[in-house]
C-alpha cells in the first residue's frame, strides 16, 4: 500500500510539473520568447505576433506587437524611396526642400516612436 501510495504521489507531482497552467505560462509582451513564427495571441487590447522584434536583441523569434511590425514595414519603406523623392524634390526647389525636410522629420520621428513605445522590450 505504501509503495503505490508513494509511486501515485510522484506520478502526480511528475505529470503537473509537465503541463503549463496559465498561471506559471510566460507573460505575452515584447521581448518575450516564442516558438511558432507567425502564431498570434491577443492580450487585452494588444495582438502580438511571433516574429523578429527589429529593436531586439539578440535576434529571434518573440512575441511581438502587430504594430511594431507594421510601423516598421512602413518605416522601411519610406526610408528605401526617400532617395527617389529627393531627386524629385529638387525640381521644386526651395519648396521641395522644405517638404523633404518635413518627410525626414516624420520618418525619424517614426523610428523613435517605434523604438520607444512600439518595439520596446516589455511592451
Amino acid at each position: 500500500m505504501k509503495k503505490s501510495l508513494v509511486a501515485a504521489s510522484i506520478g502526480v507531482l511528475l505529470t503537473t510539473g509537465i503541463y503549463a497552467t496559465p498561471s506559471n505560462a510566460a507573460t505575452v509582451k515584447n521581448g518575450v520568447n516564442c516558438s511558432k513564427a507567425g502564431a498570434t495571441t491577443k492580450v487585452g487590447t494588444k495582438v502580438y505576433r511571433c516574429a523578429k522584434n527589429p529593436y531586439v536583441k539578440p535576434s529571434r523569434n518573440t512575441w511581438t506587437l502587430r504594430g511594431c511590425l507594421t510601423a516598421y514595414a512602413m518605416w522601411k519603406d519610406a526610408k528605401e524611396q526617400y532617395a527617389d523623392w529627393v531627386d524629385l524634390a529638387k525640381l521644386a526647389g526651395a519648396e521641395g526642400q522644405k517638404t523633404m525636410d518635413e518627410l525626414q522629420a516624420s520618418i525619424t520621428d517614426l523610428e523613435a516612436t517605434m523604438k520607444e513605445v512600439a518595439c520596446k522590450r516589455g511592451a
